[in-house]
């Protein structure tokens, strides 16, 4: 059972974000929305990671389980991936190529395509999307591997010790941002990096014994100032902002919160699908007026993530719990540094 707080809302807001500012680029048109100089696609996949640092953490606190851990994760995000890869390769890419079936399936690309499955991300297709601005297929799964890695990263700290464990997430995320600001890093690995930032910073925030009664106006005033700073002292800002606000806010619960959480959670869907969505419309089509763009999109996408999270999703979660029931207690980290880690919660 998932709980009745505002995560749920907070992923569909991050969601709702991404698509909104692919918007802007996959229409070729310039001047994105930022918040601290970040782009607000950008900042959507920022507020995933800070709400997955936290959560996960907190998960592994509860129960230091490396086995249980890794196939509840990995049946979190394959199932998903693997359909919306499968469908782009044999339905979308055949409909949508402008080459000859031969030309399609006798690629090398076409079948390269299908190492997104494996979390080693791949862009294009033969003969899709040529004309549009763009000619990535879903560029949105740049994420995963990356958010897969820090997955990694919380269990090997987490075998080790959870003192040991919050200073080494605490040095590298203040590492990596040092980095990303001195060096000049090109855009793709930087970009990578300040996500990994966000979920350090989120899962550092999992030593709050009592994250509900965090005072929100700490984070209405990094907000506010977010405003009007950018470049390096607002990715400075937002880095601390935007993990807390994530945190203080989506540990609250109301009724608002209860009925988002039964309709169910189509974020991750959301997410896998409204980059092809998009590309798709615009390549049959043409571009649509900007507004137009982002509803059309919106409701779109947010259909195509209901549908996965009930058909598919849901039932993937509910396996991974049966598995990990069904794994011997053994799985489990030493008794001491399980006491460590829930003390120090």
């Amino acid at each position: 059972m998932r709980p009745s707080n505002f995560f749920d809302v907070l992923r569909l807001v991050a969601a709702a974000m991404v698509v909104v500012g692919h918007s802007w680029s996959l229409l070729g048109i310039p001047g994105v929305p930022t918040l601290g100089g970040v782009t607000i696609h950008h900042l959507g996949v920022y507020i995933f990671f800070s709400i997955s640092g936290y959560l996960l953490s907190v998960s592994w606190a509860r129960s230091p389980r490396p086995a249980v851990f890794m196939i509840r994760r990995c049946l979190r995000i394959f199932p998903a991936l693997i359909l919306v890869v499968l469908v782009t390769v044999f339905v979308v890419g055949p409909l949508l190529t402008v080459f000859p079936a031969a030309g399609y399936w006798g690629s090398g690309q076409t079948w390269q395509y299908l190492l997104n499955m494996t979390l080693f991300a791949q862009y294009d297709l033969p003969g899709l999307f040529l004309e549009n601005d763009q000619r990535a297929v879903n560029g949105s799964l740049w994420s995963l591997g990356p958010e897969f890695c820090c997955y990694l990263v919380i269990v090997l700290l987490g075998i080790v010790g959870a003192r040991f464990s919050f200073i080494t997430r605490a040095v590298l995320a203040a590492g990596l941002l040092s980095t990303t600001i001195l060096l000049p890093i090109e855009r793709p690995l930087r970009t990578t990096a300040i996500a990994v930032v966000f979920f350090l910073v989120g899962s550092l925030l999992a030593k709050v014994r009592a994250p509900e009664r965090l005072p929100l106006w700490p984070g209405l005033a990094g907000v506010a100032a977010l405003l009007f700073i950018d470049g390096d002292p607002g990715l400075i800002a937002a880095s601390l902002v935007v993990p807390y606000s994530v945190v203080a806010v989506g540990s609250r619960t109301n009724g608002v919160a209860r009925m988002v959480r039964r309709a169910g959670d189509p974020s991750y869907g959301m997410y896998l699908w409204a980059f092809p969505i998009q590309q798709a419309l615009i390549a049959l089509w043409g571009p649509l007026p900007l507004g137009w763009n982002i509803i059309v999109v919106l409701v779109l996408s947010t259909a195509a993530g209901y549908a996965s999270w009930h058909l598919l999703e849901k039932h993937a979660i509910e396996l991974g719990g049966r598995l990990s029931a069904a794994l011997p207690r053994a799985s489990a980290v030493a008794p001491t540094t399980r006491r460590r880690w829930q003390r120090q919660r």
